[in-house]
């Protein structure tokens, strides 16, 4: 008897343990989740944003769809800021393609968000104010600080490089220094 409640007690116990690691993993995932969504909400708006900045083309997207964007970017960015705590450092299983860099040269990584963060907000201000000298400096800041996060902090598969080096390369828009 004594021996079965010692089992069912260490059961009980390694049970739990079990339990709080699938919790905290599974949290783990969901902030890896809402960071990926976040970075693609954030460069679909790019996308957007790139023309109009450009003055290339005649387009169907107005200062106020652009302000609307510039104000998500900010917005995300800022949602996002807290969305790498050490718990979602999932790199090295493959769950993210956030490089442990992120992780171990935080300050680095916080210098460069914090830029992308301050860029975004001027982008939003410049289009707002219809500044649009500011407002291609500010795209062009955004996308070296973006650029410089990604070819950073991120891992790409050789599979990826074709699909993603427009987007991530930092060149938003032509004629950035």
């Amino acid at each position: 008897m004594q021996v079965l409640f010692k089992f069912l007690v260490i059961f009980l116990v390694s049970f739990s343990v079990n339990t709080i690691k699938a919790s905290e993993f599974q949290e783990a995932l969901d902030t890896i989740e809402k960071r990926k969504t976040a970075m693609q909400a954030i460069w679909h708006r790019i996308k957007r944003l790139s023309p109009y900045v450009e003055l290339k083309e005649t387009i169907e997207y107005n200062k106020d769809l652009a302000s609307e964007d510039a104000q998500e970017i900010s917005a995300l960015l800022e949602a996002t800021k807290d969305l790498w705590s050490e718990n979602s450092n999932l790199s090295t299983k493959g769950f993210t393609n956030a490089t442990p860099a992120v992780w171990a040269i935080p300050d680095y990584f916080n210098k460069l968000y914090l830029s992308a963060r301050m860029s975004a907000n001027s982008l939003k201000s410049s289009i707002n104010e219809d500044d649009i000298d500011n407002t291609v400096v500010a795209m062009c800041n955004l996308g070296k600080a973006c650029g410089t996060c990604h070819a950073n902090f991120r891992r790409l598969l050789t599979s990826q490089l074709a699909n993603e080096v427009s987007g991530w390369s930092g060149q938003y828009i032509k004629n950035c220094n």
